[in-house]
């Protein structure tokens, strides 16, 4: 019997990048018949046409259109995109087409089982200097307080069953307004679930901005380590 998979998107004026995405993302998925899919597309307060491109795809492909008017950020995205899927499997990811649909490929074998999430490592990471130094700062105050393991706690590319991603607190995942992925390994080392972390290929962003700017660093930092603190003293495993 198939299995079906949500996809889940945030999306946040992706217009130049989310058509190709979808369609490369469903023509190679259609060829394993082991598998379904779904793309649960949580647009978040877009103004530069997303929505009525989102509209558009629903004509052609299985989406789940969670459009707001207002923005809610990323990580109440990505939560209600968890929330509403129906698939028997999760997969959250980007939009900005920077994660292709090979690394889906690529593990189709491995879904994990229980309380395991199969996390991503971009490798290498095609991002501005500036993100990468920053995660790799972070990543010693991470190591020091949940010692994960991971090499990349910050990949946007997280599979998992849903009953597994759904034993995750809500309250605890939003403490990390930008960082989410940060505090989302976080919560899950305190709840005991493991991480099966495999390689990705990572692809320098060709459209549209490339996300946080140089000035925005240090409230980034401040805001994350204070979320990291507040999820570590928390007594909610």
């Amino acid at each position: 019997m198939s299995k079906l998979i949500s996809i889940v998107l945030p999306v946040h004026n992706e217009f130049l990048n989310l058509k190709k995405l979808i369609e490369e993302w469903d023509m190679e998925l259609k060829k394993n018949t082991s598998i379904k899919h779904e793309f649960v597309i949580v647009e978040d307060g877009s103004t530069d046409g997303t929505k009525e491109l989102i509209k558009k795809l629903e004509n052609n492909f299985a989406i789940l259109n969670l459009s707001s008017e207002k923005k809610r950020g990323y990580s109440q995205a990505v939560l209600d995109g968890i929330k509403a899927s129906n698939g028997d499997y999760i997969l959250c990811t980007d939009s900005d087409n920077q994660i292709k649909v090979y690394s889906l490929i690529e593990n189709i074998n491995n879904l994990p089982k229980g309380d395991v999430f199969l996390f991503g490592a971009r490798t290498p990471r095609n991002d501005p200097i500036h993100r990468k130094l920053y995660s790799k700062m972070f990543k010693i105050l991470h190591d020091l307080l949940f010692k994960s393991n991971l090499s990349d706690p910050s990949c946007p590319f997280v599979l998992g069953e849903k009953a597994t991603f759904n034993k995750l607190p809500e309250s605890y995942l939003l403490k990390m307004r930008e960082g989410f992925w940060w505090g989302f390994v976080a919560v899950s080392k305190k709840m005991k679930i493991n991480f099966d972390e495999v390689k990705i290929k990572h692809f320098k962003r060709s459209e549209g901005d490339a996300g946080y700017q140089l000035k925005q660093m240090p409230g980034i930092i401040l805001r994350n380590t204070i979320g990291l603190l507040k999820i570590k003293i928390s007594n909610f495993n």
